[in-house]
């Protein structure tokens, strides 16, 4: 997992040159202790690991993670004359064990008699007994402990979890070295958050009936932390997985390579092999005749850029095979920008625009922006296509359209998909309010938002898709969806 965004970030963190505390708290069912897990995972090759958890059963973690017996409580030794460099500082361990024997703490002790106790903290609170035995063992190792959760294992001894919390903070974190990541179930500001060297809450929120998880860094000493401290991740398969947020780059000189030529007559590929994941036929190529909707749910900047990539690989995908493309959409002037500065010019006379102007060119056509339908007679766009192959790509945006034709324009547009659609495929980018007057043309929608700076998709209301950015070997970028779970 250390090519995870997120858990680099907390890999960083840990490997400091002093021991470090790292809350990880948040609500039920956020994935603190996978994500904890993880990150345990990503450390334990080089840091003595260790996980003292109140469950009653590790069993179903086991599935996902086999290695965790090897460095769960209750399976390392707990020889407390083994050999070491130094030992782990135990002073605010031996001073709750006399606060417990003086009535100082609260533990209910059961009946204890009239000649009074002398308590081994071995006896009465093992998984803490252990801590110190493993952090004894490797003091000098920077060893790595997991502690699921704080609250239920003060629970379980009728402690105040604050006072636990700082006993592991003095003497571990801060005198013997170690790096503790603490669970906690809070999912609010505590006052433990200012004595801690990191915290990190994770939750969850309901979009669309779709759970949206975000993990957000509130502290993390010694580590920037950005100006976006806030991720989503998914918990696909019980694995943790954060995604990032980066900027998409196209390439600054012309590519040498080029799609695979294809000759399918009654299909066209969109040219984005992961948008197959939408498509209830799990292909990315559509059917002669169908019509697809990109719905912006959102309107932002990330949205426009990511609708503008999947645009411009479906026209880089076409052209490269010869197909004829027909962009009418307000960002044909970049995708132009892009095309011709990247693609072959033999490739481009397959390109045609749509523009309101009186430049004669033989790949824009000239619209008068009074009447859509005298604009893009049948006979226009053939004619503009005449050295293209069959099925052609159709390409709409709703805010170009009313932009040039004004709000009624929804009518006039129908007759022309009709028009067209025999001859390829037509694809329509809506916004909100044009999208509930045609979506009932679309063969299949997939609808885009933005939530925290993350474009997500999805096309029904059982799967939801979080974007990401990849790059193949000539840097042109694509489009990588990943399952939200």
């Amino acid at each position: 997992m250390l090519n995870d965004v997120l858990l680099n970030t907390f890999s960083k963190f840990l490997r400091q040159q002093y021991g470090s505390s790292l809350i990880i708290k948040g609500k039920p069912g956020a994935g603190k202790t996978t994500f904890a897990l993880e990150l345990l995972d990503s450390l334990r090759a080089t840091s003595p690991s260790y996980y003292i958890t109140t469950r009653f059963s590790n069993d179903p973690l086991a599935e996902r993670f086999p290695w965790l017996s090897e460095v769960s409580a209750g399976t390392k030794s707990r020889n407390r004359n083994a050999e070491t460099l130094s030992d782990a500082f135990r002073e605010n361990l031996e001073r709750l064990e006399r606060m417990i024997e003086e009535g100082k703490v609260s533990r209910n002790l059961g009946n204890v008699g009239s000649q009074g106790i002398v308590l081994n903290i071995e006896e009465i609170l093992p998984e803490l007994e252990s801590l110190y035995s493993f952090v004894n063992q490797n003091v000098n190792a920077k060893p790595v402990v997991v502690v699921d959760s704080v609250e239920a294992l003060a629970e379980k001894y009728d402690l105040d979890p604050e006072i636990l919390f700082q006993v592991i903070q003095k003497d571990l974190v801060e005198k013997s070295g170690a790096n503790i990541l603490m669970v906690m179930e809070q999912n609010r500001e505590i006052a433990l958050d200012y004595y801690s060297d990191g915290v990190v809450k994770m939750g969850y929120e309901y979009f669309n009936n779709f759970v949206i998880r975000t993990v957000t860094i509130e502290k993390l000493r010694g580590v920037s932390i950005g100006s976006s401290p806030i991720y989503l991740y998914s918990l696909d398969a019980g694995h943790f997985q954060s995604f990032k947020r980066e900027p998409i780059i196209y390439p600054n000189v012309r590519l040498r390579k080029f799609a695979k030529a294809e000759d399918r007559q009654f299909e066209v590929s969109l040219g984005t092999p992961d948008f197959s994941k939408l498509f209830p036929a799990g292909s990315d190529k559509l059917p002669l005749g169908s019509v697809v909707m990109i719905h912006r749910q959102t309107q932002s900047n990330i949205v426009d850029q990511y609708v503008n990539l999947f645009k411009n690989n479906v026209i880089k995908y076409g052209i490269t095979n010869g197909r004829g493309i027909l962009d009418v959409t307000s960002s044909n002037y970049e995708s132009s920008r892009i095309l011709v500065s990247t693609m072959d010019p033999d490739f481009l006379k397959h390109y045609i625009t749509a523009e309101k102007t009186e430049k004669s060119s033989p790949f824009v056509i000239n619209i008068g922006g009074k009447n859509m339908i005298e604009d893009f007679p049948r006979e226009v766009i053939d004619y503009y296509m005449t050295n293209s192959k069959k099925p052609f790509v159709y390409v709409f945006s709703t805010d170009f359209l009313k932009f040039t034709y004004g709000d009624a324009f929804t009518g006039d547009f129908s007759t022309i998909i009709n028009a067209i659609r025999p001859t390829g495929i037509v694809i329509i980018i809506a916004d909100e309010e044009e999208y509930r007057k045609l979506y009932h043309y679309s063969s299949l929608t997939i609808h885009a938002n933005d939530i925290n700076g993350y474009v997500t998709l999805n096309s029904d209301s059982a799967n939801m898709y979080i974007g990401s950015i990849t790059y193949d070997e000539e840097k042109w970028p694509g489009m990588r969806l990943s399952f939200m779970a």
